[in-house]
């Protein structure tokens, strides 16, 4: 049960509140210019434009009635006056809200001069200060109208009956454009002000008219904007503009742009541009262009341009240009180009400007810095992919085939670009050979075959001749379907390649190879570790049941 003592100020507060909304609605000022135009149009303009609310009917109030008048800067009292002097219209202000309607006798009565001793004032509205309004309104000073000769350079024309019209030279009489822009409001600004919820505040039912320098919402607050600063409990809402800082202990939303500060215990949501910082537990969400750092605990989203750097646990999505860097638990995407992204699992861009790194996958066009991943994927790289898979749109992609006195026949396929790409081999060769299988010895010609992977990079000699530097390390399963044991080729290759043509795609090759064999297979028969691929080797030695062998050779074939 609530207490008699809490709704006797309760009852006070929302009276002063009226009281004050309706002074306030009467003498807020305004531009009106309209020339026979509708009733209901004026009407509409008017409030879009200034945020005033008109309540009437349309089955009495004659909209489509025309109207005319042209005030600048003038309470909306006066002007609304002047607007429906010709019309039976009459309007009263209750609250923040005009109520209009129609009284048949207004023109007959108003064309009744009245006493001098009497102010002529509107039937429904009492003036607080009749003097102060009797002078403003007072007809504007005109200046002298210049003579004929002075406005124009042609004669004057005689019409019937006597008068005479002059034409106006129209280069140096120019009638100036009056255009209407429905987004521009005006909304009055005030020092501060206190609420403990959304409608119940020091600014009342106007709290979305109003800009305040200090906002202090208990709970949670709505204003029109801030330009200082805006602390609240729960929530901060902001119809249009803050410039300055907003903290809340969960979350912050404005409808426009923000220059400056937001901090959220969970969330800000900013529908415009943000220049600033955005900190928040869980996410941040801006609408337009966004010049600022966010971050969050779970993700940052851009839904235009973001400029400067996301950090998040989960992840970042900027829909347009991220000239920024995105730091991510997870992944980040940009529609745009990036400076760089961070990520444990991958990052997807247009143009990168400095690099990616993730574990698993990045994804850019014209990246003109780094890749490091797992697969990295681009159009264009100036600089280097880096991961077990590169592939590059425009790149350094061969396939290729070649023999060698190790493994006969090898084909390999090359990606990635010329400062670095991937290789990946399968070679195979052929010999006779005795070997004891079931107790019986098997006297024929036995293969072993191997699966390799490599890194390369190519040094241009000039159009036609490049230079290959390429590591590889290659499985061998020697006279078996598969050797279990340690069986490993090792092979650094320095190759020189001749293309066909300028314009050819076609390339013959040829180079020394150092190769470097470690295996743990065994030999029973022999009892000895080692491979038997190469008998003739320079170096040969076994420690702990590892053979290591070294030895050089030759590699030629053809590149496409």
């Amino acid at each position: 049960m609530i207490k008699s003592t809490y709704l006797i100020p309760a009852f006070l507060f929302l009276t002063i509140g009226v009281l004050t909304g309706q002074d306030g609605v009467l003498q807020k000022r305004v531009t009106l210019n309209y020339q026979e135009t509708k009733l209901g149009t004026a009407l509409t303009e008017i409030s879009t434009g200034y945020n005033i609310q008109f309540a009437y009917s349309t089955d009495i109030v004659p909209i489509n009635e025309k109207v005319t008048v042209q005030v600048v800067n003038k309470p909306l009292d006066y002007a609304l006056e002047s607007m429906l002097s010709t019309t039976k219209v009459e309007y009263k202000a209750i609250g923040s809200h005009i109520i209009l309607k129609v009284n048949e006798e207004k023109l007959t009565r108003l064309s009744q001069p009245l006493p001098q001793s009497v102010p002529q004032i509107t039937p429904l509205y009492q003036d607080p200060k009749p003097e102060e309004r009797i002078s403003e309104r007072q007809p504007p000073k005109r200046d002298p109208v210049q003579r004929p000769e002075y406005i124009g350079t042609r004669g004057p024309k005689s019409l019937p009956g006597g008068d005479q019209v002059y034409d106006l030279d129209p280069e140096r009489f120019k009638i100036r454009d009056v255009s209407y822009d429905p987004s521009k409001s005006i909304f009055d600004q005030r020092l501060a002000q206190i609420s403990l919820l959304s409608f119940l505040g020091t600014n009342a039912e106007r709290s979305e008219d109003v800009t305040n320098n200090l906002s202090v919402n208990v709970f949670w607050g709505k204003n029109g904007g801030v330009k200082g600063l805006e602390v609240g409990g729960l929530f901060n809402t902001v119809v249009n503009d803050v410039e300055g800082a907003q903290i809340a202990g969960l979350g912050n939303t404005v409808g426009g742009r923000v220059i400056g500060t937001q901090f959220g215990g969970l969330f800000n949501v900013v529908g415009g541009e943000m220049d600033g910082i955005q900190g928040a537990g869980l996410f941040n969400v801006s609408g337009d262009q966004t010049k600022a750092v966010q971050t969050a605990g779970l993700f940052n989203i851009s839904s235009g341009d973001f400029y400067g750097l996301q950090m998040s646990g989960l992840f970042n999505v900027s829909n347009g240009i991220a000239d920024a860097a995105q730091v991510s638990g997870l992944f980040n995407t940009a529609n745009g180009k990036v400076k760089a992204q961070i990520s444990s699992l991958f990052n997807t861009a247009g143009d990168v400007q400095w690099g990616q790194v993730s574990a698993l996958l990045n994804v850019g066009k014209k990246v003109d810095g780094f890749q490091i991943g797992l697969i990295n994927v681009s159009d264009t790289i100036t600089g280097m992919p880096i991961g077990l898979l590169n592939i590059v749109k425009h790149g350094y992609n061969k396939v290729e085939f070649a023999g060698s006195e190790t493994l006969f026949a090898n084909f390999s396929l090359k990606l990635g670009a010329r400062s670095f790409y991937n290789i990946f081999h399968a070679g195979i060769r052929w010999d006779d050979r005795e070997i004891e299988e079931n107790g019986a010895i098997r006297t024929g010609r036995f293969s072993s075959w191997g699966l390799g992977y490599g890194i390369g990079t190519v040094i241009d000699l000039g159009r036609t001749t490049l230079v290959n530097f390429e590591l590889e390390a290659t499985h061998i399963n020697e006279l078996e379907s598969w050797t279990k044991e340690l069986n490993l080729l090792n092979q650094a290759r320095l190759t020189l390649d001749i293309r066909t043509g300028p314009r050819s795609g076609l390339s013959l090759f040829g180079g020394p190879v150092l190769n470097v064999m470690i295996s743990r297979r065994y030999d029973p028969e022999t009892g000895t570790y080692g491979s038997n691929i190469m008998p003739k080797t320079f170096y040969d030695e076994t420690n702990n049941g590892t053979n290591v062998k070294m030895w050089t050779g030759f590699i030629a074939g053809i590149r496409f």
